[in-house]
């Protein structure tokens, strides 16, 4: 069994990588919620691959409201 401290060594970098957690579609439009490891939630509204507003920084509240939401 490895020692804690090497095992520390073996878990990747995680802390600039962003996670899509939540996507939903209408039509060509497409918004995007990402989550970073240091606890902000972007929001994204993507057409065709190009992405029309700039990333939005929301809150954690305002992103499970936006996910729970049922169209």
């Amino acid at each position: 069994m490895p020692e804690k401290k090497n095992l520390k060594t073996t878990i990747p970098r995680l802390s600039d990588k962003a996670k899509r957690i939540f996507n939903i579609s209408y039509e060509d439009l497409s918004a995007q919620i990402y989550y970073d490891v240091k606890n902000t939630f972007k929001l994204t509204i993507v057409r065709n691959n190009k992405q029309i507003l700039p990333a939005r920084e929301i809150s954690r509240a305002e992103a499970f409201r936006i996910m729970n939401t049922r169209l």
